[in-house]
């Protein structure tokens, strides 16, 4: 290619750069030209962006990083003048074999006996709520410690004459637990937030007072919805107070001061205290967006969530993201790495289309990993966001400081494409789309969530949540080709397919679900959705659930597999509801004479238990062609889902799929770091065996 150079002067830097394709070289500590012999800073070359697109209107725009620590003062800034546009791309790219790493982390010292401390100077504004020791996350000072809860025992609601959504609420509990907060000075008595686990939520809350009667506390707060009561069941502990720092890798910041009691017994560690809450800000308008950017081989670490409470809000959709994009088009981040967040990693938030995050790991989050769309329905259609892409990440480890966010949280955002990703380890559901309850209008349509392996969610401490989450009409919303195992909810409510409130119009097919909770499958109430050719398998409790009763055609559930060692095999309204069973394959691999369904009425009504298949058949005149026998897998019980042959899912139509397709592709090493580590499994399996209500 031939390479015609000249020279250009911004702002006192004399760049060597050729037309068409112009290369930048920056490094941590730059004060060269940007140069490859002599980077500039990172700062600098942005700079630069605006002059050198005048000069240069079409082509590529390279900066290159070098390896380091580029320690931000401010977040990055792109808007439409330092952007690309349709013929010039701008590329924010690693160099070979460098780990640049952008970073709202400020180091720190940590000295001293036993605990060790340090000063961060200004540290009661910008509220640090997360420490890192050696890149993993250290743990607020809490009681009781890290994946152990207090019960409550009652609650009692004030509510306020003047707002019907602001509540006095009195927390009943054990009286060994209140002896805690009642043998505080009261200097640390205020200090304390209480993290209370309810429902598909949390809620986060300063003591108001105690009450050593009814031992109890008291606590006011404005919700966001009645839905959003705390009441029982309930799970919490409290942090933030000097007591509770007790054990190791535990943390806590008092006035201007981090405390930490360290693993081993050390005199002194290297700490990194998040400062920003924003890396980097994508910000175009309406008529100006911000398009063709591509950011290639870069991490983005460290960034804060400055913390003043938390009111329970579902899919922690009131959290922000420590990446966020507005009005943009064709935006791309590959092989990036988003870790160490207060927030969600990454959010494609007002009117960005087109745009891509592929071949990245997003781990270590305090709320979720990627958000796409708005929780709004805007006017102007233009500033929807849609038709973007999610491909061959791994999202893990999320909620760390906000259960309810979701791995990937699709709102108010229809043609977005979730493919070949490993989401687990979060605390309520792992791909969320649709934010409308009910049939009303929603832009959520013809969102295909494929061959992605969901898997770890729950953590047996929160209810009502899924692998895969849906909401209101979403006509051409495919759910297929994906894996799904180990979701465990605390209460009631963990499936791996949940087609909720309105969901419509959903094609649920070729999906692998075991070991869950409550249920492979469960529609609360939706209209026309087709659950076909899917293995539900190993479920605790039912194998698939059917709800509520409406007057239009619920859905389609044929050519299904089901099957299970114990419970029932479907639970719920099938028999009144309008709906379609057939040519499905039951099995127990324990005792053909299975009570086959747990039978309801209505929504809520009590059940009525059919014993076979046959009298199932004959009470409802549904599953006509179903068949109960084995289904030929070569070894069920490990998992292995290939059949032997295929003599009897022919007789119900069934299509083999092949169930290894799901997740990550690519090399050995990235669908190795794909697999959750052992002692992140281990710590999963014992939360629920202590935490999950039976």
């Amino acid at each position: 290619m031939l390479k015609i150079f000249f020279t250009i002067a911004i702002s006192g830097i004399i760049l060597p750069a050729f037309a068409g394709d112009i290369s930048i070289y920056v490094s941590p500590n730059g004060i060269g030209n940007g140069s490859a012999q002599t980077p500039t800073t990172l700062q600098k070359a942005i700079a630069m962006l605006p002059g050198l697109k005048k000069s240069n209107p079409k082509g590529t725009i390279t900066i290159f990083l070098n390896n380091g620590d580029y320690n931000l003062e401010q977040p990055i800034q792109i808007n439409s003048e330092n952007g690309g546009t349709s013929d010039l791309q701008i590329v924010f790219k690693a160099l070979s074999n460098a780990h640049p790493v952008v970073s709202g982390g400020k180091k720190i010292t940590l000295k001293g006996t036993n605990v060790l401390s340090a000063v961060v100077q200004n540290a009661n504004n910008i509220k640090p709520y997360d420490l890192y020791i050696n890149g993993e996350r250290a743990v607020r000072a809490r009681t009781p410690n890290i994946d152990h809860y207090f019960t409550l025992r009652k609650v009692i609601d004030i509510p306020d004459s003047q707002n019907k959504f602001r509540f006095r609420q009195e927390f009943q509990i054990p009286l060994a637990d209140f002896n805690i907060l009642a043998s505080l000075p009261k200097s640390d008595l205020e200090k304390v937030w209480f993290n209370m686990y309810h429902k598909w939520d949390n809620t986060m809350r300063t003591i108001d007072s105690l009450n050593a009667v009814d031992t109890s506390f008291y606590s006011t707060g404005t919700i966001n919805g009645d839905w959003a009561l705390i009441g029982k069941p309930a799970m919490f502990y409290f942090e933030n107070y000097t007591a509770a720092l007790d054990t190791a890798n535990e943390w806590l910041l008092q006035n201007d001061t981090i405390k930490y009691i360290p693993q081993e017994n050390v005199n002194e560690v290297q700490a990194v205290v998040s400062v920003l809450e924003k890396l980097l800000v994508i910000q175009g308008d309406s008529t100006h967006p911000v398009e063709n950017i591509l950011f290639d081989g870069i991490a983005f670490k460290y960034c804060n969530y400055v913390f003043n409470g938390y009111e329970a809000y579902q899919a922690a959709q009131k959290i922000d993201a420590a990446i966020t994009i507005d009005d943009a088009q064709n935006i791309r981040f590959n092989n990036c790495e988003i870790a160490h967040t207060g927030q969600y990693a990454i959010w494609l938030r007002k009117g960005v289309q087109h745009c891509e995050i592929t071949n990245s790991y997003l781990h270590d989050l305090g709320a979720g990993g990627i958000r796409i769309g708005e929780t709004v329905i805007r006017e102007n259609k233009a500033q929807w966001t849609s038709y973007n892409k999610v491909d061959n990440c791994i999202i893990h480890s999320g909620g760390l400081d906000f259960p309810s966010a979701v791995g990937i949280f699709i709102a108010q955002s229809g043609n977005n494409i979730i493919s070949h990703n490993d989401v687990g380890d979060f605390r309520y559901t792992g791909i969320s789309v649709g934010w409308i309850w009910g049939y009303a209008f929603s832009p959520a349509v013809s969102n295909k969530i494929i061959y992605n392996h969901i898997h770890h969610i729950g953590w047996g401490v929160l209810s009502d949540m899924a692998a895969v989450y849906t909401l209101g009409i979403s006509n051409g919303t495919e759910v297929r080709h994906n894996r799904v195992n180990d979701i465990y909810s605390y209460d009631y409510g963990g499936w791996g397919l949940y087609t909720d409130e309105g969901s419509s119009n959903i094609l649920l097919e070729d999906n692998l679900i075991y070991h869950t909770k409550t249920g492979g499958f469960h529609q609360h109430y939706g209209e026309n959705n087709i659950i076909r050719n899917n293995i539900f398998a190993f479920n605790k409790k039912f194998q698939a659930q059917f709800s509520r009763v409406e007057q239009h055609h619920s859905l389609d559930f044929k050519n299904n597999i089901i099957l299970t060692d114990n419970g029932y095999l479907l639970q719920g309204a099938w028999q009144t509801g309008n709906v379609t069973l057939d040519s499905n394959c039951y099995w127990n691999m324990n005792n053909d004479k299975v009570i086959f369904i747990q039978s309801t009425g209505s929504y809520g009504a009590n059940p009525q238990n059919y014993l076979t298949l046959k009298e199932w058949q004959q009470k409802s005149g549904k599953d006509l062609h179903s068949i109960m026998q084995d289904p030929g897998f070569i070894y069920a019980s490990g998992y292995d889902f290939r059949f032997k042959n295929h003599s009897t899912i022919n007789k119900i139509g069934f299509k083999p799929f092949d169930v290894e397709a799901a997740g990550v592709t690519g090399n050995k090493q990235w669908k190795e770091l794909a697999k959750l580590p052992k002692e992140v499994i281990e710590a999963f399996d014992s939360s629920v065996d202590r935490n999950m209500l039976q």
